[in-house]
């Protein structure tokens, strides 16, 4: 029912969506219910003494300053383009999942330090039917605000509500842990809260590790969804005249704004005027369809001399063996130089000392006359 609510504010699914909308509302409806939560575990632990609970508690607290700082986030992100960031400010949001990030590992460290004290200096604390309870409405809200998180992540493609999603899980777990932690302090009579205090902010630190690597790979900047890759070949190659495409290269900038620039191969003796107009509007078709920012880069190809056939179809039987080699693109003769960009397969070329080995073994095939010089250059397929 909230996420729909949220959705629908936020005028979802059509021209009017407003993402900034949905992903405030979405924090300001999880900052209430961890505040609410926390509030709970710390009059718990007033009454219990237990230091799981607190740990519980503190955990609570920092997802409470999670959604804060991705309201003030969020705000930033949607501010358009300026003179210093002609890309926008969309990354804002990789930063601000980096800062929930830290704060989770924080917490989780500090909790390390009181846990291993109750550890050290046990003590006995009291537990009532309430306090179980509480603590079983604690795991059902946790869940629900998980299935609120990852739903409308996904909808809207927001960084920071991802991971406060995978927070959120965590905290279904570390609840659950607590609980029975409770449980077997009730029936038994054992004492196991530094233990599973422990336990707890071992797991807090983990889940923050995560978030951290998962967030620096979006700013380091990841490979590009294969699905992206295959729908933008599907409507550029879809115009008759666009013979191939390669070298393409997608920069994101933030989940909203992508960029993406490519060479497309036409027919040698097309008009200038001819292969504009294609050109464009198979940019026009990505921008609209994928909601791409694009730059198309012409690729003139089929004038081949015969020594540029002959390598050609060296290059193609190449493509045929079971080797790395992918395919070749941008094959020209001026004057005496020869260049050619051959594409081979990156889980199979990995290293330098790999590139130089395939690099030599290709010059080798290619060279079928001593007066020429050869400029050879290897793309790997990512």
């Amino acid at each position: 029912m909230v996420i729909k609510s949220i959705l629908k504010a936020g005028s979802y699914g059509t021209e009017n969506e407003n993402r900034t909308k949905i992903s405030t509302m979405t924090s300001f409806a999880g900052l209430f219910l961890n505040l609410l939560l926390s509030a709970i575990k710390m009059l718990l632990f007033l009454f219990t003494g237990s230091v799981s609970i607190l740990a519980d508690a503190i955990n609570n607290v920092t997802d409470s300053v999670s959604s804060v700082v991705t309201i003030i986030g969020v705000k930033i992100a949607v501010k358009p383009a300026d003179k210093e960031h002609p890309y926008g400010h969309g990354r804002i949001e990789y930063i601000v999942a980096l800062i929930i990030s830290a704060f989770v590992l924080v917490a989780g460290f500090e909790f390390v330090k009181v846990s291993y004290e109750r550890i050290i200096n046990p003590k006995e604390i009291k537990y009532s039917f309430v306090s179980i309870a509480l603590m079983f409405f604690s795991i059902i809200v946790k869940f629900y605000m998980a299935k609120m998180y990852k739903g409308i992540s996904k909808r809207i493609d927001s960084t920071p509500l991802l991971a406060q999603y995978k927070d959120s899980l965590g905290d279904v777990f570390i609840t659950s842990v607590v609980l029975l932690s409770i449980l077997v302090y009730k029936f038994t009579g054992i004492l196991v809260d530094g233990y599973v205090g422990m336990l707890v902010s071992l797991f807090i630190i983990y889940s923050g590790y995560e978030l951290i690597r998962d967030t620096l790979s979006d700013l380091i900047g990841e490979a590009p969804d294969e699905e992206l890759i295959k729908d933008i070949e599907k409507i550029v190659l879809s115009y008759d005249d666009i013979l191939g495409i390669h070298d393409i290269i997608i920069s994101k900038y933030g989940p909203q704004k992508t960029f993406v620039t490519l060479d497309a191969e036409l027919p040698y003796d097309m008009s200038l005027t001819e292969a504009h107009i294609i050109i464009d509007s198979a940019e026009r078709a990505v921008k609209d369809e994928l909601d791409c920012e694009i730059s198309i880069h012409v690729d003139p190809v089929g004038a081949y001399s015969l020594v540029e056939k002959e390598i050609a179809r060296i290059l193609e039987n190449l493509i045929k063996e079971d080797n790395p080699v992918i395919s070749f693109h941008d094959l020209l003769m001026e004057e005496d130089l020869i260049s050619v960009e051959v594409v081979v397969d990156g889980d199979l070329v990995k290293s330098d000392k790999d590139i130089e080995e395939i690099k030599e073994y290709i010059s080798k095939k290619i060279m079928i006359d001593d007066n020429f010089k050869y400029d050879l250059e290897i793309d790997r397929s990512f």
